[in-house]
């Protein structure tokens, strides 16, 4: 949920007039590199990326598997554009449309609720606790293990971006139950309209994905391929400016505990850093 009290829920920009910290060696090692990257992947030949689209083969099968946990990591990263075209589309608050982006943790088995997690309505999808103490205990100590370097000293979780929101057994919050069709396809995040093809280091990979290897025209691989490398620009441009804004903060043993008491009570504070500041929210 936000926070309304305005020193619970805050959203930042960069753009105030307090001095700010100088940036660390290795983040303007980091920018430096995005930039390089930038400037090469603007000089991609959508051309030939289109051929190994086509060489490749893809149709979707519409077995939504890719917008199912059961299946593997479905997180979908999402930029403030890509939320607040969604949160216009669903007529949904961000934060029920978006969380932080966080590494996944192993879950424990689904049991005999399936079907009714995935029949609730979008208006009351929020992350729950797990049924059973031991199973809360497993998880928030799994996440807590993943989460420990980002913890600053008040007990704040830093997260370096957002995530389309899931159901309680991963699945995508948009996902229709019997249809496998999206909630939202006219307005579909950049790595779902793309899916299963992405580009990293300016060459072109697959995930694993049924319709690989089926026909695809020479047209739709254009479209394709266009589709990838605005997503591949836009994404890298929205990561340069997160590391431009990026302020570090304090760590320390007292905030380490405070947050593991919070994992196992089931609530995070988090700090959300992306490309236009920084969003504190409880979740």
């Amino acid at each position: 949920m936000y926070l309304q009290d305005r020193n619970l829920y805050m959203e930042k920009s960069s753009s105030g007039s307090q001095q700010k910290p100088e940036k660390t060696k290795y983040q303007l090692i980091l920018i430096a590199a995005l930039k390089k990257e930038i400037e090469m992947a603007r000089r991609l030949d959508p051309e030939k990326l289109a051929s190994e689209i086509e060489k490749t083969g893809f149709s979707c099968h519409y077995c939504g598997k890719c917008c199912r946990r059961a299946f593997g990591d479905n997180r979908v990263v999402l930029t403030p554009p890509e939320i607040e075209k969604l949160q216009k589309h669903a007529g949904l608050s961000k934060l029920e449309v978006a969380g932080p982006l966080i590494p996944e943790a192993c879950r424990p088995e689904e049991s005999g609720n399936e079907e009714e997690d995935r029949d609730r309505e979008i208006s009351s999808l929020q992350p729950e606790i797990p049924e059973t103490d031991e199973e809360a205990f497993s998880e928030s100590s799994q996440l807590f293990e993943l989460l420990k370097e980002d913890i600053d000293s008040e007990g704040n979780i830093h997260a370096y971006g957002w995530m389309l929101r899931r159901k309680r057994n991963g699945d995508c919050i948009f996902l229709e139950k019997d249809t496998n069709r999206c909630r939202i396809y006219p307005v579909r995040p950049m790595l779902c309209s793309t899916y299963p093809f992405y580009i990293e280091g300016l060459k072109l990979y697959t995930c694993e994905c049924e319709g690989l290897g089926d026909h695809i025209s020479t047209e739709e691989s254009r479209k394709l391929a266009e589709a990838l490398l605005s997503r591949y620009i836009s994404e890298l441009e929205d990561t340069l400016a997160m590391y431009e804004k990026y302020e570090d903060f304090e760590r320390g043993k007292e905030g380490l505990e405070i947050a593991r008491n919070n994992l196992e009570k089931g609530t995070c504070v988090y700090v959300v850093h992306d490309s236009r500041g920084t969003t504190k929210m409880i979740d």
